[in-house]
């Protein structure tokens, strides 16, 4: 288990809405990182409890071991209302990003601007989805905090969202993925500690992969279908190691986790396409002295932070924002999704 230990460095720069005005902090290279010689470059895409959803340019460079960004802008959401969950369409030119209060917003994220295309509630109560993921088949799988229960969209209309059905239910669901071969659904209930895996056709539990004692997130498969990587919070303690944890698809075993450290609570992975590099949504903790949220790039071949970029307090305090701690209402990120040139 490899630890963060301080190695990242907080981004403090700032931009504003519409346009990037600055980059991210650097770290120098560690002596056994190996020289890739590739960059990677692109846009992420988080949800957030602040009523807005934020985008942010990101560059790796992998022969220097270095990681820079900004935020590159944000898009206030009509009824300001918080959200987990966000969810990139197979072409990547759409997101669906769910809020608590079950509305669903289309986001056209093809030109310079995401735009709203499409606003529309699939339910009348409040689901507050947390988990997501746009299927093989085509349908959009949103996990429910409120009913432990996995809400399946039809998509196919990008503005007239349909909800299909309700499957699998537990007790506080957060992380959803269907494997490739439409096979099984996954599932990670935060409050159980566990994973779930079901037949997709007959809707059985299969296995149970136990954590315990952790608070769980967001799931993401490996580009190939082979890997899950679970976001957890580390512990339910305030004093929280939060970690990523590698699962076998195949054997359902664990076969690595990754720690972030103290004051960091891990909630989302996102993966470059060659699965070289893990770019972690975390929530800095406690949320009354840190008010920030991070993305945290790791080497998945070091198991080592390269740097980190802030999220949250760099744009708040350039901009004279000192937002309240509430609940609902809290200051960070939850979800990611990634658009790689």
């Amino acid at each position: 288990m490899i630890g963060l230990k301080g190695k990242g460095i907080r981004t403090a720069t700032v931009v504003a809405a519409t346009a990037m005005l600055g980059l991210g902090a650097f770290l120098a290279m560690p002596e056994d990182a190996p020289a890739a010689g590739k960059i990677y470059q692109g846009k992420l895409y988080s949800a957030t409890r602040g009523g807005h959803m934020v985008f942010t340019n990101i560059t790796i460079d992998a022969d220097r071991q270095m990681v820079s960004g900004s935020i590159a802008g944000r898009m206030p959401l009509p009824n300001n209302d918080g959200a987990d969950a966000i969810e990139l369409s197979h072409d990547k030119k759409t997101i669906y990003y769910p809020t608590w209060d079950s509305t669903l917003y289309t986001v056209d994220i093809s030109g310079d601007e995401p735009k709203v295309i499409a606003e529309k509630k699939w339910m009348k109560e409040v689901s507050k989805s947390c988990g997501s993921h746009m299927g093989p088949d085509g349908k959009l799988y949103l996990t429910s905090m409120s009913f432990g229960d996995i809400h399946v969209l039809d998509v196919d209309n990008p503005k007239e969202a349909k909800l299909m059905d309700r499957l699998y239910k537990t007790t506080y669901l957060c992380g959803v993925q269907v494997t490739a071969n439409k096979d099984e659904v996954w599932t990670t209930d935060m409050k159980e500690s566990a994973l779930y895996v079901y037949d997709a056709k007959t809707h059985k539990q299969k296995n149970k992969i136990e954590i315990g004692g952790e608070f769980l997130h967001r799931a993401r498969w490996s580009p190939n279908g082979e890997r899950l990587y679970q976001a957890s919070t580390g512990s339910m303690s305030p004093d929280a190691n939060g970690n990523f944890r590698i699962i076998d698809a195949k054997s359902k075993k664990i076969t690595d986790k990754i720690v972030l450290g103290p004051n960091y609570d891990a909630h989302d992975v996102v993966l470059t396409p060659d699965e070289k590099y893990a770019i972690v949504a975390v929530r800095r903790v406690p949320a009354k002295e840190f008010k920030d949220s991070e993305y945290v790039v790791f080497n998945l071949e070091t198991k080592k932070s390269i740097g980190t970029i802030s999220m949250c307090a760099g744009c708040h305090n350039a901009n004279g924002v000192d937002p309240e701690v509430k609940p609902g209402r809290e200051v960070f990120i939850c979800g990611a999704q990634a658009v790689w040139k």
